[in-house]
């Protein structure tokens, strides 16, 4: 009986921080700063060289988990100054988050776990809200409100957009106890990848040595196809049908060889890649 009262108090309390943290988020949204905003969404052009249509498309394809073949180092980038961003922000202690599904965890999580479980999430599906919590302009006796932001755990989402722009995570994996490829494997499975994805992803990872001219080539076609603000990313209709293909599955597929610009360890992982979606599929 009194185990059913400690849960019941544990989960009543944490619905209530999660509703103080949603009325705290909505004051502050209230006094946001859109100059700020304007400024550090142009600080994340300028890291792509100024191309604000490629910065949309990226910011489009975080918020809906697209995942892009040919621009896999230009999302990395943006996620990476995301982080440093929340870091500079948001530091320790500024920020909660509340787990409904594990009451245990809502008591005592560890810090880093935390970060990993809500972080990934906010920067992908919700940064245009992260930005605007920062920016807040509350009077000087209220600024305590800005240490009690509260942002929505999403584990699986977060898992996921740590697997495709922090490349740490995967090169981690790889290298953990047991054997770090079965991790990969079981990874991208879980997010439902398709071989070209992953092979992309490491293409990029192991890369020593310039890409084909083919890939290139088509990667400077979509990039000023972007360039003119198109809403319609593909087809391509002046190109032939096997490269606007290319344009929109990739350059890589189950029974081609590993790039040769790759290092001999990418290699391996490519062609263990290639043995796990071929049992995937029969």
């Amino acid at each position: 009986m009194n185990a059913n009262n400690n849960d019941f108090d544990l989960s009543s309390y944490a619905r209530r921080c999660a509703s103080f943290g949603s009325s705290t988020n909505s004051f502050l949204l209230k006094h946001q700063d859109k100059g700020f905003i304007e400024r550090m969404v142009e600080e994340q052009v300028k890291v792509l060289g100024g191309n604000k249509e490629l910065y949309n498309r990226i910011d489009s394809n975080m918020k809906n988990g697209v995942f892009d073949h040919f621009f896999i180092s230009e999302h990395c980038v943006i996620y990476s100054w995301r982080e440093s961003f929340v870091s500079k922000y948001f530091p320790d202690n500024s920020w909660f988050t509340v787990d409904f599904d594990d009451e245990d965890e809502f008591e005592a999580e560890d810090g880093n776990r935390k970060f990993a479980a809500t972080i990934p999430f906010q920067i992908t599906r919700h940064f245009d809200r992260v930005i605007a919590l920062a920016s807040a302009n509350v009077p000087s006796e209220l600024t305590w409100l800005k240490q009690q932001v509260y942002f929505e755990k999403d584990e699986l989402l977060s898992e996921e957009a740590e697997w495709k722009y922090k490349w740490e995570v995967a090169m981690t994996m790889k290298k953990t106890n047991g054997d770090g490829l079965q991790s990969l494997e079981w990874e991208s499975s879980s997010l439902e990848m398709e071989f070209s994805d992953v092979a992309h992803m490491f293409a990029e990872m192991y890369q020593t040595g310039p890409k084909k001219l083919e890939e290139m080539a088509l990667k400077a076609i979509l990039l000023r196809h972007i360039s003119t603000g198109s809403t319609n990313f593909l087809p391509l209709e002046y190109l032939p049908k096997e490269i606007n293909k290319k344009a929109a599955t990739g350059m890589y597929n189950i029974e081609g060889a590993a790039p040769n610009n790759i290092s001999d360890e990418g290699k391996e992982v490519f062609e263990r890649m290639r043995e796990a979606f071929n049992k995937k599929s029969s």
